[in-house]
């Protein structure tokens, strides 16, 4: 807790901080101009080859992000300016790097919250300082006095200001008069226009919702953009993670959003969090549910922000977070937003479904895209300019006293000031420039006077090379691919300046993956294959669809927080058939296929099984009278359908207790009807007098390698495939293979195995939702003998392979869910009521 004597300061004497002392203003414009960056050291002038860089970057992924620099003390300590009493050299170095400068940006931190989050890496105070409103008061204050030490030093007065934002922190923790007392401060130092300045707040759905007088105030002072910290949806784990105050119950975030819109703002933005330790007690993983959740409060803009673990209360769990885990996140989340309209350059973090806008703030879009300098005023703010690195007081402490302190005796309260190299200046553009996914090679060639190509023409050579980037001579722009946002961590790294390099070559620890990253991007394979984890259960994954239906303001998706209030209200089968689409099927002409589907426990963990993305339909393995089953038979028969097969949802269909009685029902009503089943297969021996009853079978099997089969379903029981062809000669029987990193390479095996099995046909499927995709060496040379909804089909010695994309996928099928729901859409994840959970 601050003393008294810090935690008030003087009135009288801030008002007399108007100025620095007399020699800063010595400096000249010449001065200014002529400022250039600070000569290398030894370990700025090393070369290191790329592939090893690229290693150490994947390895590190957890560190070797957009925050730059890394290891501060070892590899830009020698650029650093002394703190000396006078603050002479610090003055001057900040007139050269800003002086000269007829435009500029501006960054105010407010380091207060209502609590302190466990993954929060940001300079925010202990929370009982935030709510002082005296403390408030002091910190403002200061604030001011430090705008107007830069305002002296600088003559910002003949500078236009081009972006501003107001972080934290939660900066609408403030009184609404300190905000306002900032604007008008600001507008009072540079030359502003709000009209074509959008100048962006953060706040919580908490405050959001609590306080609407003070949203509307925003708006009413120019402030056009609000962007609200959600992070996730999932309330259970926001608490785990003190989350609990910022996301009490869904009542705040409808309530938030609702006040937002009503206080006028149209450029809205929400925050999320990914990249956090699942949990191997859980069944699901919460994530989708949150991004869709977002997407339904239709937001402006979308801003996914991965974990970063350094710096926070959760730095121990960064192990059990691999970078499978993080891609796979990412990746369904882009696709999912892409899907519903919100577009960003590959590898960005924020995604907008207004045409031709960002989605950022103007400070964070000319930062990051062009490299426009920014001072950064309050406690632990960082400043950059094209040859200057800085950090206030408060940055590693976390604490007020002598950000306060600094500013009472009248000198800029900086922690650390860097006078760059050219190899460290490039290095932290490049590493912001990541936020977009590439680098801006205009804006890169005008700030140091050379083309990128030229400094890294080896970097940049391996990273088309492999796929990892292209270079988009029309925007003039270097530009991840899916892949290398996949492996950002190598992608980054190659730009990190070499002091920077050699650090993350000699750390220690890190992701050891299954196969060298190199070796396996040479050979087409997944960078980033996770080693088996043999001591920890397999978790199941919630996947992507490969379709979603899109948002609608009507007709909400099911898992749309502002319909869930109504939907808790009501029973759930009613709620459920309220989704029903029988009245529009049409029957006028056969469906592919009829499904008849089961919900309920598993015999098998399948981490990639499509059922769990499907909103939870209840469990019906105990129950004789299917819902709707009537209707769908008569359906069946009215379209002169001539297939059904029973699959599941969540589970296998031969758990379902009343089995024999459904196939003496069918065969009974429909005795015209093929009759098929989708199973694993585990209980086809214990149920063979059943199974027989089939008139074909689908068996789901991803690989015959023992610990591959385990690790891809879950459990080590394989079904005994050669006893089960034998003694149900009568049933043929296709394979099933879904393809991932960990069985891609057995492919060609396991096709041998299937034929020598005396099994005629194979369907090898993607992941659905996945957009990785790995060539199959046995195909390579060769052309399909045909298609199958729309995917090709390949001949490989009498037998024949699908390899099926849903993505590809067309068709028309008639589903019959646990719920008694009925729809004729082909892919589950677009009937209705059955969008991602």
């Amino acid at each position: 807790m601050l003393s008294s004597a810090r935690q008030c300061l003087s009135h009288r004497f801030l008002k007399s901080t108007t100025a620095l002392p007399s020699k800063s203003h010595a400096f000249n414009l010449s001065t200014s101009s002529s400022f250039t960056w600070q000569q290398s050291t030894e370990d700025d002038k090393k070369n290191y080859p790329a592939e090893d860089v690229f290693r150490a970057g994947m390895k590190h992924h957890h560190i070797c992000n957009t925050a730059f620099p890394i290891a501060h003390n070892t590899t830009i300590r020698p650029y650093r300016i002394k703190r000396l009493r006078d603050q002479e050299d610090i003055q001057s170095t900040y007139y050269g790097a800003y002086g000269s400068l007829p435009e500029m940006m501006l960054y105010a931190h407010i380091p207060f919250c209502q609590t302190r989050c466990q993954f929060c890496e940001y300079t925010v105070v202990n929370p009982k300082q935030g709510k002082n409103i005296d403390i408030q008061t002091n910190y403002f204050s200061a604030l001011y006095a430090e705008l107007d030490m830069y305002a002296n030093l600088l003559n910002t007065k003949d500078k236009k200001l081009i972006g501003f934002d107001i972080g934290g922190g939660t900066p609408s923790m403030a009184k609404t008069e300190h905000v306002q007392q900032l604007m008008e401060r600001v507008e009072k130092q540079f030359q502003t226009n709000w009209d074509t300045t959008e100048v962006s707040i953060e706040t919580t759905p908490r405050i959001a919702a609590a306080e609407p007088e003070k949203i509307k105030a925003y708006y009413d002072m120019g402030i056009r953009r609000i962007s609200m910290g959600l992070q996730t949806t999932d309330f259970r784990q926001a608490k785990e993670m003190n989350r609990e105050d910022a996301n009490a119950s869904l009542d705040y975030i409808v309530k938030a959003v609702t006040n937002i819109r009503n206080a006028g703002f149209k450029s809205f933005n929400i925050d999320l969090m990914y990249g956090f330790p699942l949990r191997a007690s859980r069944a699901d993983d919460p994530w989708l549910k949150t991004v869709q959740d977002t997407i339904d409060l239709q937001p402006e803009h979308v801003t996914l922000y991965r974990m970063r673990y350094k710096g926070t209360s959760m730095a121990h769990l960064a192990d059990r977070v691999k970078l499978d885990q993080v891609n796979r996140q990412e990746g369904q989340a882009r696709q999912l937003l892409n899907q519903s309209g919100y577009i960003g350059l590959t590898g960005k973090n924020t995604y907008s479904r207004v045409q031709n806008n960002s989605g950022c703030s103007d400070y964070l879009d000319k930062r990051v895209r062009k490299a426009v300098p920014y001072i950064g005023i309050g406690l632990g703010a960082q400043s950059f300019s094209h040859y200057t690195l800085s950090y206030n007081l408060g940055a590693v402490t976390k604490k007020l006293q002598q950000y306060i302190r600094s500013v009472e005796l009248n000198r800029i309260p900086v922690q650390d000031l860097y006078h760059l190299s050219r190899e460290a200046a490039i290095a932290k553009m490049a590493s912001v420039s990541f936020y977009y996914g590439g680098i801006d090679l205009i804006a890169f060639e005008d700030c140091f006077k050379i083309p990128l190509q030229e400094l890294f023409p080896t970097e940049m050579q391996f990273a088309i090379d492999h796929g990892l980037m292209i270079h988009d001579k029309k925007e003039q722009r270097l530009q991840m691919t899916s892949l290398g946002k996949q492996c950002f961590g190598g992608v980054v790294a190659l730009f990190y300046s070499p002091a920077v390099k050699n650090h993350i070559l000699n750390l220690q620890g890190g992701e050891q993956f299954l196969v060298d990253p190199i070796k396996a991007l040479k050979e087409g394979q997944s960078p980033y294959q996770p080693i088996p984890d043999t001591a920890a259960p397999v978790r199941r994954r919630t996947m992507l669809p490969s379709s979603s239906p899109p948002v609608s303001s009507t007709v909400p998706l099911s898992t749309s927080i502002l319909a869930s209030q109504q939907i808790q209200q009501s029973p759930a089968h009613q709620t459920r058939r309220s989704f029903s689409s029988m009245a529009r099927i049409d029957t006028s002409k056969p469906f592919e296929f009829g499904n008849i589907l089961f919900s309920g426990p598993c015999n098998q963990k399948c981490p990639f099984c499509i059922g769990h993305q499907l909103l939870k339909t209840p469990n019906n393995l105990r129950k004789e009278k299917l819902e709707n089953l009537d209707k769908f038979i008569s359906l069946i028969e009215q379209s002169k359908t001539s297939k059904i097969i029973l699959t599941g949802t969540r589970t296998d269909p031969q758990l379902y207790k009343y089995e024999d009685k459904l196939i003496e029902r069918l065969r009974h009503d429909l005795p015209n009807v093929h009759l098929s089943i989708h199973t694993n297969g585990l209980l086809a021996i214990p149920k063979m007098k059943t199974f027989r009853q089939y008139d074909s079978c689908t068996m789901s099997i991803n690989s015959f390698q023992p610990e591959t089969y385990r690790k891809l379903h879950g459990v080590k029981q394989m079904p005994n495939l050669k006893t089960i062809i034998k003694e149900a000669s009568n049933v043929p029987i296709k394979l099933s293979c879904v393809l991932t990193e960990d069985n891609i390479h057995q492919v060609e095996e396991y096709l041998h195995i299937v034929k020598e099995l005396g099994i005629k046909r194979v369907a090898l499927r993607h992941i659905c939702g996945d957009s990785r995709r790995w060539p199959i060496q046995a195909f390579q040379n060769k052309q399909p003998i045909k298609y199958h909804q729309s995917n090709p089909v390949y001949d490989f010695d009498g037998l024949q392979v699908t390899h099926w994309i849903f993505d590809s996928t067309s068709g028309r099928s008639l589903n019959l869910f646990s719920d008694g729901t009925l729809s004729d859409e082909y892919l589950l994840t677009k009937a209705p009521n059955q969008a991602i959970a």
